[in-house]
């Protein structure tokens, strides 16, 4: 349901726009001055209006005053002005602002609805179109500006041109569909169809049938042919995502598609010719593979003339503003959220983790913290496995090396749990709340433990949260 605010000091004409609204079945809400509602606007707890109807005559603050301070800041809601006393260049302002439409009064109730549908329609397309349009660059460009990025981006743009094969390899997450994307989009098969195919995610039968297709009656259940992705990509490219998970049985059929261009469906006697460049990718060790046995040689060779590598997230930290500032700015646009600001320490501590889930890991992080973090974005909100994981060599719990004696086992962890406990309240200043959520437990368990295990507060330091349940 769509929620409306209305701004309007006469108590009647808000009664009467409340009643229709509501009766058309949006969720209404009144408000008398535009000093509340930019009050309201600007608190996390309350969530922005789908749309504001507003007065331009109001005591106080104007309408078109209202909408000058929400454009600046960058966080108007889509809105309607209404007036019968509007000046020519109130009315101009307003729009100028950003207004969708301005209703004179008196008004019918049919102008007030169609306004209002039309001005939410507008706002869902515009939403629609900055979603497509962050996901279409994120899709299509490697972000980053860190030697190792711009390296990369320079072989792409030199190898896409040609019609050689390209492996790309790198770990997971670390974004080597992204760099198949951008090989076709400067490839001259560009207007030619990019077709994908992920070898870990079907079973070994289905990858044949999907990659080489099949006639009707080769199986049960083939009661129509179907094409296979070679043909679906016939004058475009085929990648073939995490080739080294592929079946041996079909490292040979694909090996001899290379060699000869043609593909065979199942249950066929022909062949058919194909015109497909060739793109693959893997986070595997294939020359380990081939050593084992475990991929074919020849086709290793044929499938590696240019290799690609991607590299991992933690090899370019630098670029860890850019790609959180991305990312989070996408994510706000398609849960509808307003942009939220963010701590500069929460950046600094980012940069200084390994990331082993790579840009996907960030990426995840990210959305997390749009749909469940406040504003502005601190320390503290941070998932507490990246704590954890960048904490852990600089923590070194209890060295069995330093032991002086073997202890009994619940003594030793007794006391690894006790110095983890403290150093997870040293990290948060003595903030039990924030300390509990790192921790995963709740604040009254974690008071239980510090008193269980000794745990004093050092004299002098401050805490947010230092009261006992």
């Amino acid at each position: 349901m769509k929620t409306i605010w209305v701004v309007e000091d006469n108590e009647k004409i808000r009664a009467n726009l409340l009643l229709q609204l509501q009766e058309a079945g949006f969720s209404a809400r009144g408000l008398t001055t535009a000093e509340h509602a930019w009050v309201r606007l600007q608190e996390e707890e309350h969530p922005v209006p789908d749309l504001l109807l507003l007065d331009v005559r109001l005591s106080g603050m104007s309408g078109v005053e209202l909408v000058r301070r929400l454009s600046e800041k960058k966080n108007m809601p889509p809105t309607i002005v209404i007036s019968g006393e509007a000046s020519i260049t109130e009315t101009v302002d307003a729009l100028r602002l950003g207004v969708h439409d301005f209703i004179e009064k008196p008004f019918s109730r049919e102008r007030l609805l169609q306004s209002v549908r039309n001005c939410l329609e507008h706002a869902d397309l515009k939403r629609q179109v900055q979603a497509l349009s962050l996901r279409a660059r994120s899709e299509t460009e490697f972000l980053g500006d860190s030697a190792p990025i711009r390296e990369l981006q320079a072989l792409v743009q030199r190898v896409a041109p040609t019609e050689g094969r390209v492996l790309i390899r790198g770990e997971s997450g670390t974004g080597k569909e992204l760099v198949a994307n951008l090989i076709h989009r400067f490839s001259p098969r560009r207007e030619k169809p990019f077709v994908k195919i992920n070898c870990a995610a079907l079973p070994v039968h289905l990858v044949e049938d999907e990659v080489f297709g099949h006639i009707r009656g080769a199986f049960t259940d083939a009661r129509t042919p179907k094409a296979g992705l070679f043909e679906e990509a016939d004058g475009g490219i085929l990648f073939l995502d995490e080739v080294g998970d592929m079946d041996l049985s079909l490292q040979a059929k694909l090996l001899r598609v290379l060699e000869d261009g043609r593909v065979r469906r199942l249950g066929e006697t022909t062949d058919r010719k194909v015109d497909v460049r060739i793109l693959t990718a893997t986070h595997r060790n294939l020359e380990e593979m081939v050593a084992n046995r475990e991929f074919r040689e020849d086709l290793y060779f044929r499938l590696s003339a240019v290799p690609i590598q991607v590299p991992p997230l933690r090899e370019h930290p630098e670029d860890i503003p850019l790609l959180f500032t991305h990312f989070m700015d996408s994510f706000c646009a398609q849960h509808r959220v307003r942009r939220k600001a963010v701590d500069p320490e929460v950046l600094t501590h980012l940069t200084r983790y390994h990331w082993p889930g790579n840009v996907r890991e960030l990426k995840n992080i990210c959305e997390r913290l749009v749909i469940f973090g406040a504003d502005p974005i601190t320390l503290d909100q941070l998932p507490s496995p990246l704590f954890a994981a960048s904490q852990r060599g600089e923590m070194g719990i209890v060295p069995l090396a330093q032991m002086a004696s073997t202890r009994p086992l619940k003594e030793f962890r007794a006391l690894c749990e006790k110095e983890y406990i403290e150093n997870t309240l040293r990290k948060t200043n003595w903030n039990f709340s924030a300390a509990a959520r790192l921790l995963a437990i709740q604040r009254t368990y974690l008071h239980q433990k510090v008193t269980t295990l000794g745990i004093e507060r050092p004299s002098g330091s401050k805490a947010a949260d230092i009261k006992k349940p």
